[in-house]
Protein backbone atom coordinates (compact mmCIF):
# COMPACT_ATOMS: atom_id res chain seq x y z
CA UNK A 1 0.00 0.00 0.00
CA UNK A 2 1.45 3.34 -0.91
CA UNK A 3 1.60 6.08 2.35
CA UNK A 4 -0.74 8.58 2.88
CA UNK A 5 0.50 11.65 1.56
CA UNK A 6 -0.11 14.81 -0.04
CA UNK A 7 1.86 13.96 -2.94
CA UNK A 8 2.31 10.78 -4.81
CA UNK A 9 5.04 9.99 -7.02
CA UNK A 10 6.22 7.15 -8.66
CA UNK A 11 9.83 6.74 -10.13
CA UNK A 12 11.39 4.16 -12.61
CA UNK A 13 14.23 3.18 -10.60
CA UNK A 14 15.32 0.20 -12.58
CA UNK A 15 18.39 1.60 -13.22
CA UNK A 16 19.79 1.78 -9.83
CA UNK A 17 20.30 -1.86 -9.68
CA UNK A 18 23.68 -2.59 -10.95
CA UNK A 19 23.97 0.20 -14.31
CA UNK A 20 26.95 1.22 -14.05
CA UNK A 21 26.17 4.59 -16.69
CA UNK A 22 25.43 7.57 -15.35
CA UNK A 23 21.75 6.29 -15.74
CA UNK A 24 22.32 4.26 -12.50
CA UNK A 25 24.54 7.06 -10.83
CA UNK A 26 21.78 9.40 -11.51
CA UNK A 27 18.60 7.65 -9.93
CA UNK A 28 20.50 6.21 -7.05
CA UNK A 29 21.73 9.41 -6.28
CA UNK A 30 18.17 11.17 -6.72
CA UNK A 31 16.46 8.74 -4.53
CA UNK A 32 18.45 8.48 -1.73
CA UNK A 33 18.33 12.26 -1.20
CA UNK A 34 14.76 12.06 -1.96
CA UNK A 35 13.76 10.18 0.75
CA UNK A 36 15.90 12.27 3.20
CA UNK A 37 13.82 15.26 2.91
CA UNK A 38 11.30 16.42 5.29
CA UNK A 39 8.41 16.65 2.90
CA UNK A 40 4.93 15.71 2.59
CA UNK A 41 5.57 13.29 -0.36
CA UNK A 42 5.03 9.65 -0.35
CA UNK A 43 7.25 7.68 -3.30
CA UNK A 44 6.90 4.65 -5.45
CA UNK A 45 9.85 2.89 -6.53
CA UNK A 46 9.18 0.55 -9.61
CA UNK A 47 11.73 -1.90 -9.43
CA UNK A 48 12.57 -4.66 -11.84
CA UNK A 49 13.98 -6.39 -8.77
CA UNK A 50 12.79 -5.06 -4.96
CA UNK A 51 15.29 -7.65 -3.78
CA UNK A 52 18.17 -6.25 -4.75
CA UNK A 53 20.79 -4.89 -1.96
CA UNK A 54 19.65 -0.83 -3.44
CA UNK A 55 16.36 -1.25 -1.67
CA UNK A 56 17.33 -2.32 1.49
CA UNK A 57 18.06 1.01 2.42
CA UNK A 58 14.23 2.02 1.80
CA UNK A 59 12.78 -0.62 4.03
CA UNK A 60 10.84 0.35 7.02
CA UNK A 61 10.82 4.14 4.93
CA UNK A 62 6.80 5.34 6.14
CA UNK A 63 7.05 7.03 2.91
CA UNK A 64 8.88 4.52 0.09
CA UNK A 65 7.04 1.72 -1.21
CA UNK A 66 9.07 -0.58 -3.81
CA UNK A 67 7.07 -1.90 -6.23
CA UNK A 68 7.85 -4.89 -8.88
CA UNK A 69 7.01 -4.50 -12.55
CA UNK A 70 7.12 -7.29 -14.54
CA UNK A 71 7.85 -8.21 -17.71
CA UNK A 72 11.71 -7.00 -17.17
CA UNK A 73 11.95 -6.33 -21.01
CA UNK A 74 11.36 -2.49 -21.64
CA UNK A 75 9.04 -3.02 -24.79
CA UNK A 76 6.08 -4.49 -22.68
CA UNK A 77 7.19 -2.61 -18.97
CA UNK A 78 7.09 0.62 -20.01
CA UNK A 79 4.16 0.86 -22.16
CA UNK A 80 2.22 -1.39 -20.10
CA UNK A 81 3.46 -2.63 -16.69
CA UNK A 82 4.40 1.25 -15.54
CA UNK A 83 1.03 2.73 -17.25
CA UNK A 84 -1.32 -0.27 -15.02
CA UNK A 85 1.23 0.78 -12.04
CA UNK A 86 0.75 4.40 -12.20
CA UNK A 87 -3.08 4.30 -12.25
CA UNK A 88 -3.55 1.21 -9.47
CA UNK A 89 -1.26 3.89 -7.10
CA UNK A 90 -2.70 6.69 -8.28
CA UNK A 91 -0.07 8.88 -9.12
CA UNK A 92 0.03 12.81 -8.52
CA UNK A 93 3.50 12.60 -11.31
CA UNK A 94 5.19 9.84 -12.95
CA UNK A 95 9.09 10.28 -13.22
CA UNK A 96 11.17 8.35 -15.58
CA UNK A 97 14.36 8.80 -17.97
CA UNK A 98 14.47 9.16 -21.40
CA UNK A 99 11.06 7.45 -22.31
CA UNK A 100 7.67 6.72 -20.74
CA UNK A 101 4.16 5.11 -21.15
CA UNK A 102 1.79 7.05 -23.20
CA UNK A 103 -0.97 6.35 -21.55
CA UNK A 104 -0.38 6.89 -17.33
CA UNK A 105 -1.75 8.50 -14.43
CA UNK A 106 -0.58 11.56 -12.96
CA UNK A 107 1.87 14.48 -14.83
CA UNK A 108 4.77 13.05 -16.91
CA UNK A 109 8.33 14.34 -15.67
CA UNK A 110 11.22 13.17 -17.84
CA UNK A 111 14.75 13.50 -17.73
CA UNK A 112 16.72 13.55 -20.79
CA UNK A 113 20.71 13.72 -19.50
CA UNK A 114 21.78 14.51 -23.00
CA UNK A 115 20.95 14.48 -26.90
CA UNK A 116 23.72 12.53 -27.74
CA UNK A 117 21.95 10.33 -29.94
CA UNK A 118 21.07 13.48 -31.76
CA UNK A 119 24.19 15.27 -32.18
CA UNK A 120 26.71 12.23 -32.46
CA UNK A 121 24.66 9.51 -34.00
CA UNK A 122 27.62 7.40 -34.67
CA UNK A 123 28.68 6.60 -30.88
CA UNK A 124 25.17 4.60 -31.06
CA UNK A 125 24.02 1.32 -33.12
CA UNK A 126 21.86 2.48 -36.35
CA UNK A 127 18.39 1.11 -34.31
CA UNK A 128 19.10 2.67 -31.10
CA UNK A 129 19.75 5.84 -32.76
CA UNK A 130 16.61 5.60 -34.87
CA UNK A 131 14.25 4.45 -31.76
CA UNK A 132 15.92 7.40 -29.50
CA UNK A 133 15.06 9.80 -31.95
CA UNK A 134 11.46 9.07 -32.15
CA UNK A 135 11.18 7.96 -28.40
CA UNK A 136 12.56 11.00 -26.29
CA UNK A 137 11.16 13.56 -28.86
CA UNK A 138 7.47 12.30 -28.36
CA UNK A 139 8.23 12.03 -24.23
CA UNK A 140 9.69 15.35 -24.06
CA UNK A 141 6.90 17.35 -25.92
CA UNK A 142 4.03 15.40 -23.86
CA UNK A 143 5.94 16.01 -20.33
CA UNK A 144 4.23 18.45 -18.29
CA UNK A 145 8.48 18.46 -16.89
CA UNK A 146 11.60 18.05 -18.33
CA UNK A 147 14.90 17.33 -16.46
CA UNK A 148 18.06 17.42 -17.71
CA UNK A 149 21.58 18.11 -16.03
CA UNK A 150 23.06 21.22 -17.21
CA UNK A 151 22.11 24.40 -19.03
CA UNK A 152 23.68 23.22 -22.57
CA UNK A 153 21.62 20.63 -22.07
CA UNK A 154 18.19 22.69 -21.68
CA UNK A 155 19.08 24.98 -24.54
CA UNK A 156 19.90 22.10 -26.60
CA UNK A 157 16.66 20.22 -25.68
CA UNK A 158 14.34 24.03 -26.18
CA UNK A 159 16.29 23.91 -29.62
CA UNK A 160 15.93 20.64 -30.90
CA UNK A 161 11.99 19.62 -29.45
CA UNK A 162 10.56 23.92 -29.95
CA UNK A 163 9.51 23.97 -25.82
CA UNK A 164 9.26 26.60 -24.05
CA UNK A 165 12.25 27.10 -21.63
CA UNK A 166 9.86 27.00 -18.70
CA UNK A 167 9.12 23.18 -19.01
CA UNK A 168 12.72 22.58 -18.93
CA UNK A 169 14.61 22.64 -15.49
CA UNK A 170 18.06 22.20 -15.38
CA UNK A 171 19.57 20.43 -12.38
CA UNK A 172 23.10 19.51 -11.67
CA UNK A 173 24.06 16.19 -10.44
CA UNK A 174 26.72 15.57 -7.43
CA UNK A 175 29.56 13.22 -6.62
CA UNK A 176 28.65 10.49 -4.46
CA UNK A 177 29.19 11.19 -0.56
CA UNK A 178 31.25 8.02 -0.02
CA UNK A 179 33.85 9.87 -2.97
CA UNK A 180 36.95 11.35 -1.42
CA UNK A 181 40.15 11.05 -1.11
CA UNK A 182 40.71 7.38 0.32
CA UNK A 183 43.34 8.35 3.08
CA UNK A 184 44.51 4.81 3.58
CA UNK A 185 47.46 3.94 1.04
CA UNK A 186 46.94 0.27 1.84
CA UNK A 187 43.27 0.78 0.79
CA UNK A 188 45.17 2.50 -2.41
CA UNK A 189 47.53 -0.40 -2.93
CA UNK A 190 45.07 -2.85 -2.60
CA UNK A 191 43.60 -1.20 -5.57
CA UNK A 192 46.53 -0.87 -7.87
CA UNK A 193 47.39 -4.76 -7.72
CA UNK A 194 43.75 -5.80 -8.22
CA UNK A 195 44.21 -4.18 -11.77
CA UNK A 196 48.37 -4.69 -12.46
CA UNK A 197 48.83 -1.06 -11.92
CA UNK A 198 52.62 -0.73 -11.12
CA UNK A 199 53.68 3.11 -11.65
CA UNK A 200 51.82 6.36 -11.40
CA UNK A 201 48.78 6.09 -13.70
CA UNK A 202 46.88 8.68 -16.15
CA UNK A 203 43.32 7.55 -15.47
CA UNK A 204 40.01 7.75 -17.27
CA UNK A 205 36.12 6.22 -16.28
CA UNK A 206 33.25 6.16 -18.52
CA UNK A 207 31.77 3.60 -21.07
CA UNK A 208 34.38 2.44 -24.29
CA UNK A 209 32.23 4.43 -26.40
CA UNK A 210 33.74 6.76 -29.68
CA UNK A 211 32.14 9.54 -28.20
CA UNK A 212 34.46 9.13 -24.76
CA UNK A 213 36.88 10.09 -27.31
CA UNK A 214 39.52 7.18 -25.19
CA UNK A 215 41.58 7.15 -29.25
CA UNK A 216 42.26 10.83 -28.47
CA UNK A 217 43.31 10.14 -24.92
CA UNK A 218 45.58 7.38 -26.43
CA UNK A 219 46.96 9.33 -29.06
CA UNK A 220 48.00 11.88 -26.51
CA UNK A 221 49.59 9.76 -23.89
CA UNK A 222 51.60 7.90 -27.22
CA UNK A 223 53.11 11.80 -27.17
CA UNK A 224 53.82 12.27 -24.22
CA UNK A 225 54.64 9.15 -22.86
CA UNK A 226 58.25 8.83 -24.12
CA UNK A 227 59.21 12.05 -22.71
CA UNK A 228 58.44 11.50 -19.03
CA UNK A 229 61.21 11.03 -16.80
CA UNK A 230 59.33 8.53 -14.95
CA UNK A 231 57.33 5.92 -15.80
CA UNK A 232 53.40 6.21 -16.36
CA UNK A 233 50.63 4.19 -17.23
CA UNK A 234 47.39 5.00 -18.92
CA UNK A 235 43.93 3.31 -17.22
CA UNK A 236 40.43 2.85 -18.98
CA UNK A 237 37.91 2.10 -16.39
CA UNK A 238 34.42 1.27 -17.55
CA UNK A 239 32.14 -1.14 -19.49
CA UNK A 240 32.39 -1.76 -23.04
CA UNK A 241 30.13 -0.04 -25.44
CA UNK A 242 29.20 0.29 -29.47
CA UNK A 243 32.20 0.12 -31.28
CA UNK A 244 35.08 -0.74 -28.64
CA UNK A 245 36.74 -3.17 -30.80
CA UNK A 246 38.42 0.36 -33.05
CA UNK A 247 39.93 1.15 -29.18
CA UNK A 248 40.82 -2.39 -28.92
CA UNK A 249 42.73 -2.14 -32.23
CA UNK A 250 44.69 1.39 -31.50
CA UNK A 251 45.97 -0.56 -28.48
CA UNK A 252 46.97 -3.67 -29.45
CA UNK A 253 48.92 -1.39 -32.59
CA UNK A 254 49.93 1.60 -30.70
CA UNK A 255 53.84 2.03 -29.37
CA UNK A 256 52.33 2.44 -26.13
CA UNK A 257 50.58 -0.49 -25.35
CA UNK A 258 51.91 -2.43 -22.75
CA UNK A 259 51.65 0.77 -20.61
CA UNK A 260 47.65 0.50 -21.23
CA UNK A 261 45.63 -1.30 -18.92
CA UNK A 262 41.86 -1.39 -19.77
CA UNK A 263 40.11 -2.27 -16.15
CA UNK A 264 36.30 -2.44 -16.84
CA UNK A 265 33.54 -2.25 -14.78
CA UNK A 266 34.99 -0.37 -11.59
CA UNK A 267 32.85 -1.08 -8.87
CA UNK A 268 31.42 1.43 -5.92
CA UNK A 269 33.72 -0.05 -3.50
CA UNK A 270 37.35 0.36 -5.71
CA UNK A 271 36.22 3.80 -7.75
CA UNK A 272 37.43 5.73 -4.65
CA UNK A 273 40.97 3.96 -4.29
CA UNK A 274 40.79 4.11 -7.97
CA UNK A 275 40.47 7.62 -8.41
CA UNK A 276 42.59 9.12 -5.27
CA UNK A 277 45.95 6.99 -6.83
CA UNK A 278 45.61 8.67 -10.09
CA UNK A 279 48.24 11.26 -11.04
CA UNK A 280 45.43 12.68 -13.08
CA UNK A 281 42.12 12.65 -14.40
CA UNK A 282 41.72 12.81 -18.21
CA UNK A 283 38.29 13.13 -19.67
CA UNK A 284 38.41 13.85 -23.31
CA UNK A 285 34.94 13.28 -24.14
CA UNK A 286 33.19 14.90 -27.20
CA UNK A 287 29.79 15.40 -26.10
CA UNK A 288 28.38 15.19 -22.37
CA UNK A 289 25.25 15.79 -20.74
CA UNK A 290 26.92 16.62 -17.77
CA UNK A 291 29.91 14.86 -16.85
CA UNK A 292 29.81 13.13 -13.54
CA UNK A 293 33.73 11.59 -13.84
CA UNK A 294 35.42 14.63 -13.60
CA UNK A 295 33.59 16.08 -10.62
CA UNK A 296 33.62 12.59 -8.99
CA UNK A 297 37.52 12.98 -9.59
CA UNK A 298 37.71 16.68 -7.89
CA UNK A 299 35.70 14.70 -4.81
CA UNK A 300 38.89 12.42 -4.38
CA UNK A 301 41.44 14.92 -4.41
CA UNK A 302 42.82 14.07 -8.15
CA UNK A 303 43.81 16.75 -10.41
CA UNK A 304 41.46 16.95 -14.00
CA UNK A 305 41.81 17.67 -16.95
CA UNK A 306 39.01 17.53 -19.75
CA UNK A 307 36.94 19.01 -22.79
CA UNK A 308 36.37 22.44 -22.94
CA UNK A 309 33.50 21.46 -25.14
CA UNK A 310 29.34 20.91 -24.35
CA UNK A 311 28.30 21.21 -20.75
CA UNK A 312 31.87 20.54 -18.85
CA UNK A 313 33.13 23.70 -18.47
CA UNK A 314 29.75 24.09 -16.26
CA UNK A 315 30.86 21.10 -13.96
CA UNK A 316 34.60 21.51 -14.11
CA UNK A 317 34.41 25.58 -13.53
CA UNK A 318 38.68 27.11 -13.00
CA UNK A 319 39.13 23.74 -11.40
CA UNK A 320 40.53 21.77 -14.12
CA UNK A 321 42.66 22.62 -17.08
CA UNK A 322 40.63 22.39 -20.03
CA UNK A 323 41.31 21.51 -24.23
CA UNK A 324 39.72 21.29 -27.35
CA UNK A 325 38.84 17.39 -27.82
CA UNK A 326 39.74 17.15 -31.43
CA UNK A 327 43.53 18.45 -30.64
CA UNK A 328 45.40 15.81 -29.75
CA UNK A 329 48.66 17.98 -29.26
CA UNK A 330 45.81 20.11 -26.50
CA UNK A 331 45.08 17.24 -24.75
CA UNK A 332 48.99 15.64 -24.65
CA UNK A 333 49.89 19.66 -23.17
CA UNK A 334 47.38 19.38 -20.22
CA UNK A 335 48.99 16.00 -19.74
CA UNK A 336 52.39 17.07 -19.79
CA UNK A 337 51.77 20.24 -17.66
CA UNK A 338 50.16 17.94 -14.55
CA UNK A 339 52.85 15.07 -14.54
CA UNK A 340 55.64 17.18 -14.84
CA UNK A 341 54.28 20.17 -12.80
CA UNK A 342 53.61 19.16 -9.27
CA UNK A 343 52.66 23.13 -8.03
CA UNK A 344 50.23 22.41 -11.07
CA UNK A 345 48.57 19.59 -10.00
CA UNK A 346 48.74 20.78 -6.09
CA UNK A 347 46.30 23.73 -6.93
CA UNK A 348 44.03 21.63 -9.96
CA UNK A 349 43.41 19.32 -6.26
CA UNK A 350 42.79 21.94 -4.05
CA UNK A 351 40.46 23.86 -6.40
CA UNK A 352 38.66 20.48 -7.53
CA UNK A 353 37.93 20.04 -4.15
CA UNK A 354 36.62 22.88 -3.54
CA UNK A 355 34.12 22.75 -7.27
CA UNK A 356 32.84 19.55 -5.96
CA UNK A 357 31.41 20.22 -2.42
CA UNK A 358 29.73 22.67 -4.45
CA UNK A 359 27.57 20.53 -5.64
CA UNK A 360 25.10 18.18 -3.51
CA UNK A 361 22.65 15.43 -4.34
CA UNK A 362 20.36 17.01 -1.83
CA UNK A 363 20.20 20.52 -3.89
CA UNK A 364 19.22 18.06 -6.68
CA UNK A 365 16.35 16.32 -4.68
CA UNK A 366 15.63 19.81 -3.47
CA UNK A 367 15.16 21.04 -7.00
CA UNK A 368 13.80 17.74 -8.55
CA UNK A 369 10.79 18.06 -5.99
CA UNK A 370 10.24 21.84 -6.83
CA UNK A 371 9.98 20.32 -10.68
CA UNK A 372 7.32 17.43 -9.74
CA UNK A 373 5.53 20.29 -7.79
CA UNK A 374 5.65 22.41 -11.04
CA UNK A 375 4.59 19.54 -13.30
CA UNK A 376 1.27 18.27 -11.18
CA UNK A 377 0.18 22.05 -11.38
CA UNK A 378 0.45 22.14 -15.12
CA UNK A 379 -1.13 19.13 -15.55
CA UNK A 380 -4.05 20.02 -13.46
CA UNK A 381 -4.17 23.22 -14.95
CA UNK A 382 -4.22 21.66 -18.67
CA UNK A 383 -6.85 19.75 -17.05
Amino acid sequence: MVPSATVRVGIDTHAAEGDPSGNGTYIRGLTRALARLDDDVAYVFYALDPGHEFYAQFRGHPRVVVRRLWPRHALARIPLALAVASRRDRLDALHVQYVGPPRHQGALVVTIHDLAFLRIPASFSRLQSIRLRWQVRANARRAAAVITDSEHSKRDIRDAYGLAESRIAAIPLAADAPLAPAPDATARETVRRKFGITHRYVLSVGRLNARKNLLGLLRAFERVRPGLAEPAQLVLAGPRDFRADALDRAITASPCANDVLRVGAVSREDLPGLLSGAAVFAYPSLFEGFGLPPLEAMACGVPVICSNTTSLPEVVGDAALTFDPLRTDEIGAALRHVLTDGAVAADLIARGRARAARFSWRTTAELTLQAYRRAIRSAHSRA
